[in-house]
């Protein structure tokens, strides 16, 4: 009798690759006591064959925990260590409502440095109550077509990470007017060798705190989606378009600069051009462009992006409602690029003339020799 081989639906998220830009940042282990059970024995999860069965599929990417087998690490952490239990009450209210950067109440993780929409944040997991938190947020059903349940970070210069908080002192919770940025995941994974999570989300939003509803084992708290104004008289349009004009023609000026003293971080990227204010200037092979009534707030961020402020200058960024009030943030930093580089073009040109000198000089002195 020939053996039947049972055959399981392969995880959808197995398949999909990382696409973090940025360096993943690694909480503090957990030094609380943890109950460990023993691990049973997990089978093998192997996919149905395609139509094409010439490239069976076998198993999980390298370094992936297969879906049984993360199943039962989450299930045992949130039975079995006090953060689990604790993350696994707490974040049930972030999932009941519609997902979404619409959904009013998120959980709060203290990220280190300073985020912009538009930007990739990667995390690197091993406390029980992260780990538990963000595979239940990253699994809560939901309706086809409707986007992934969003977190949100909060500001350094508000709310201190854990790693920045002096030893003896208690940080800094988040309060009421606080503001921060929406994340939406977009790829989480279990590692395949130790209790390990890896999550990928990108920045699609600003929150402002209402209330905070939870503080254990982290913070929760029910939001207001933060966004920039939309001028509604034709003053304020002309205004809007002046300050955008401004920032573009010094985006280009330094972009030219930076042509000629090989400075790649000034050059104008992907983000600056897809959201310019001059139509022409805008990839024709963007097949998403942003909205129009986003699209001056998105060219504000990618500029804030590349000019990387300070805590302090970010935090009045992510403050202000108003695009034109951003974008007189950048001027001043790119005159300062601006005329940096003009130095450095000039004291280049100076020294390939004296060297051009030197080499004529030579030229013609081997020429009055031979004759």
């Amino acid at each position: 009798m020939r053996p039947v081989v049972i055959r399981m639906a392969a995880p959808a998220m197995c398949g999909r690759a990382i696409g973090a830009v940025t360096r993943p940042h690694v909480d503090r282990f957990d030094r609380s006591r943890r109950i460990v059970h023993p691990r049973r024995a997990v089978s093998r999860c192997v996919r149905a064959s395609s139509s094409s069965s010439s490239n069976p599929w076998q198993g999980p990417p390298p370094g992936r925990l297969d879906e049984t087998a993360a199943r039962d690490r989450v299930m045992q952490l949130a039975s079995g260590t006090p953060q689990g239990q604790g993350a696994l009450e707490a974040v049930q209210g972030c999932v009941s409502v519609m997902p979404g950067m619409t959904n009013n109440r998120v959980m709060l993780f203290r990220y280190p440095g300073c985020k912009s929409p538009l930007d990739t944040v990667a995390l690197n997991l091993v406390q029980p109550r992260w780990v538990v938190a963000f595979d239940v947020l990253a699994n809560a059903p939901r309706r086809p077509g409707d986007p992934p349940f969003c977190f949100g970070v909060t500001h350094p210069a508000l709310t201190a990470p854990a790693e920045k908080v002096p030893e003896g002192e208690d940080p800094i919770p988040p309060k009421r007017g606080d503001v921060g940025m929406v994340c939406q995941i977009e790829d989480i994974y279990h590692d395949n060798r130790e209790e390990r999570l890896y999550v990928t989300s990108k920045v699609v939003g600003r929150y402002r705190i209402e209330r905070v509803v939870s503080e254990h084992p982290f913070y929760v708290a029910e939001t207001s989606q933060v966004v920039d104004s939309t001028p509604g008289d034709p003053e304020g349009e002309r205004a809007l378009h002046e300050a955008e004009t401004r920032v573009w023609n010094l985006l280009k000026e330094l972009d030219s600069l930076a042509v000629k003293t090989g400075e790649k971080n000034s050059r104008i990227d992907y983000d600056m051009r897809r959201t310019s204010p001059d139509p022409k200037e805008r990839p024709p092979w963007d097949t998403d462009p942003p909205k129009e009534d986003e699209r001056a707030e998105m060219f504000s961020w990618a500029v804030v992006r590349r000019l990387g402020f300070d805590e302090r200058a970010h935090l009045d960024a992510a403050r202000t409602e108003f695009t034109t009030a951003r974008l007189a943030q950048c001027e001043e930093p790119l005159r300062e690029g601006i005329a940096y580089l003009a130095a450095m073009a000039a004291v280049n040109g100076v020294a390939d003339g004296k060297d051009g000198d030197r080499g004529g000089d030579g030229e013609e002195e081997e020429e009055e020799e031979e004759a």
